[in-house]
């Protein structure tokens, strides 16, 4: 029997909270599902102001969602990769940074990243939407013995609005994506 599905299993469940339904299975041949879910918490640097949210990964490799807002409501997403890879001399990870760019409901945009020495179960992103720098820290549940948002995290938001929020995302993604482009056109034009 080939041990090595079942300690790469092992390995990616150390320190993992199963929260809601969400629910991990090994599987010897297959290797092992991964599924992340935390919050944040911080703030806009400069001002102070209070943000809260949520990450989650399906794919430790490949990154995950961030979603973050005032403790109200969820006011800006963002997706996030694996961009860099830190090993030590004898080949053993130690550090990956995830990058990633971020949407609002306002159509402000930005970019993050997020340094971490687990995998991404750890860690700040930090970084800024239309200039104003922001940091949120993954943090353990304020109340772990509860399954609400609002009890385990302290968020209040609800998702009566979904699409039409997933529509402003993509719509302001899209403004963004044609800005950059038109941006670079003109500085290459010069």
């Amino acid at each position: 029997m080939n041990l090595l599905p079942i300690l790469r299993c092992l390995r990616a469940l150390r320190g993992f909270t199963v929260t809601g339904l969400g629910m991990v299975l090994c599987f010897p041949l297959a290797g092992c599902s991964y599924l992340f879910i935390s919050d944040v918490e911080g703030s806009y640097t400069a001002t102070g102001t209070p943000l809260l949210g949520r990450v989650s990964s399906n794919d430790e490799q490949t990154g995950g969602t961030l979603e973050i807002g005032s403790a109200e409501k969820q006011q800006c997403r963002g997706r996030y990769s694996l961009s860099q890879l830190k090993t030590n001399r004898w080949k053993l990870e130690t550090e990956r940074t995830y990058r990633g760019q971020i949407y609002c409901l306002d159509g402000r945009a930005g970019e993050f990243d997020l340094i971490s020495a687990d995998k991404g179960r750890t860690g700040s992103f930090i970084g800024e939407v239309n200039g104003e720098a922001f940091q949120v820290n993954l943090i353990e549940p304020k109340n772990s013995k509860c399954e609400t948002d609002g009890c385990r995290w302290g968020l209040k938001w609800t998702y009566e609005n979904g699409d039409r929020n997933t529509k402003t995302y993509q719509k302001v993604e899209a403004e963004h994506r044609r800005t950059q482009r038109i941006d670079y056109q003109s500085d290459n034009i010069r």
